[in-house]
């Protein structure tokens, strides 16, 4: 007869198998979030790199665990963007070895922002396994955000009071690095709160639901505010008016049509309010910003003088030739030129010019610039990540970069993974913050690696160990 002794001891305590790898995960989730919190942070590089070293280590012993006991085989589409992204750092170091233009500066770069990359990438692989197992704890990424936003408003708001009015743009002695930092932090925060929200809404009770929608709401009011009155950063505003119409439209649709059905019309009605609210949110903050710097009325008008680039060659050096008329007789607003000038310049001058890149980041269009047209201003970049990086690994850089974002937003859409919209819509904000914002280098490229990487690790196919049973049991647990 069986022995309930041995039975007992045969099969393990509840959690037992699991508890160093939940410790391990959870270790793993609670680094990220420190990671993403101080990532576009001044001062922060010596801690930065210890949390990627030890993560690191956790995540190879995490992902070497998971994929032993995981006995779901991996499908080759679920492979795509981690083949693209290893490709991309393949391709950097072919570039340094066979194409390099400044071997100093881009050897720099290949031991220092690439190899943190690489190591980031490592990170976010084990972060997104071990965030599969427990989707609910993803907001701990974006609660790191959140903290050093918190630290943001601390400084904010002496000078604020001291200034006696809610503008206190300050570039210099704020936690971030210039503004478009402090963009780039608030909109993954506001873009992870929806996703997250969005999943949420299809696997979790109506509380859950509830404490995630406030925690949304109370986010993308930090975000937005921060990008008005602490950063006066457009492009802040932009890009969350844009995701709340990739997501807003058909989101709003669905629930009007769940009002019709009993059976989820109270949580619909919700769920509505809240998204009115945000709305509003966008709506009050977006006005308050053109108050204070009334550009956007004129942005179309700009954007067809700026790409007028052989007519208006102010773009070379505009402290020394100043800003032309737009169409209306109006000087155009300086920061819209640039953004779409520089660009036009970039794709259409430059990289046909130069089809596999210079290889270097940091002031990749000035040193072309500067070849091209020597009396050029000394620019540091083109308002958009995307340019620079064409330029500095060219059409292959660019395509696999973009590929894997495009391959990661594919899988989403099929996917069956409890963290599928954080995942899609992560890499489309992805997409839309690299293309208006200057963050093609440091500590840019290592974020835009690491989320790449974490994207496509939550959505790789996973499932739970098997639970012992009797017939599993050894013979000293059964009949003697």
């Amino acid at each position: 007869m069986t022995n309930a002794s041995d039975l007992k001891a045969a099969i393990p305590p509840a959690g037992m198998v699991k508890k160093e790898r939940d410790v391990l995960g959870w270790a793993l989730i609670i680094g990220s979030s420190i990671l993403l919190g101080i990532w576009a942070v001044r001062e922060t590089i010596a801690l930065r790199n210890a949390l990627l070293v030890l993560g690191t280590i956790a995540s190879l012993i995490y992902c070497v665990r998971f994929f032993k006991n995981n006995p779901t085989k991996i499908p080759l589409q679920n492979k795509v963007p981690f083949i693209l992204l290893g490709l991309m750092f393949c391709w950097v170091v072919i570039h340094y070895v066979f194409f390099s233009r400044f071997p100093e500066q881009q050897f720099h770069e290949l031991i220092s922002t690439w190899l943190r990359s690489f190591l980031a990438v490592i990170v976010a692989l084990g972060t997104g396994l071990a965030l599969a197992k427990r989707p609910a704890a993803i907001n701990c990424l974006w609660l790191g955000i959140l903290a050093s936003f918190g630290y943001l408003f601390y400084q904010y708001i002496p000078k604020a009071m001291a200034a006696h009015s809610l503008f206190a743009i300050d570039y210099e002695n704020y936690i971030y690095r210039l503004k478009i930092s402090g963009v780039l932090s608030g909109t993954i925060m506001l873009i992870g709160l929806l996703g997250t929200l969005l999943d949420t809404l299809r696997r979790a009770t109506l509380p859950e639901k509830a404490v995630v929608a406030l925690l949304w709401l109370a986010g993308t009011a930090i975000s937005l505010y921060a990008s008005v009155f602490i950063f006066d950063a457009r492009n802040g505003v932009g890009l969350a008016a844009m995701i709340f119409g990739i997501v807003g439209i058909p989101l709003l649709y669905k629930l009007l049509s769940a009002l019709f059905t009993k059976a989820h019309k109270q949580g619909a009605l919700a769920m509505l309010v809240v998204v009115v609210c945000a709305m509003m949110f966008l709506a009050w903050f977006g006005l308050e910003q053109n108050k204070h710097n009334p550009g956007w009325s004129s942005t179309w008008e700009d954007a067809k003088t700026a790409v007028q680039i052989h007519k208006y060659p102010n773009w070379q050096n505009p402290p020394a030739l100043g800003y032309p008329q737009n169409a209306s007789g109006q000087i155009v607003k300086g920061n819209t030129y640039e953004r779409f000038a520089w660009a036009t310049a970039g794709f259409t001058i430059f990289l046909p010019q130069n089809p596999l890149g210079v290889g270097i980041l940091r002031k990749s269009f000035a040193t072309l610039l500067k070849d091209s047209y020597p009396n050029s201003a000394d620019i540091s970049g083109t308002h958009s990540a995307w340019v620079d990086i064409a330029l500095a690994f060219g059409y292959p850089g660019l395509l696999l970069l973009i590929g894997s974002l495009l391959s990661t937003i594919s899988l989403s859409m099929g996917s069956t993974s409890p963290l599928r919209s954080t995942a899609g819509l992560l890499s489309v904000g992805l997409i839309l913050i690299y293309m208006v914002g200057e963050v093609s280098s440091q500590h840019g490229i290592e974020i835009l690696c690491f989320l790449i990487s974490l994207n496509a690790a939550l959505l790789l196919p996973s499932k739970p160990p098997i639970t012992p049973t009797l017939a599993a049991l050894p013979p000293s647990a059964g009949n003697r």
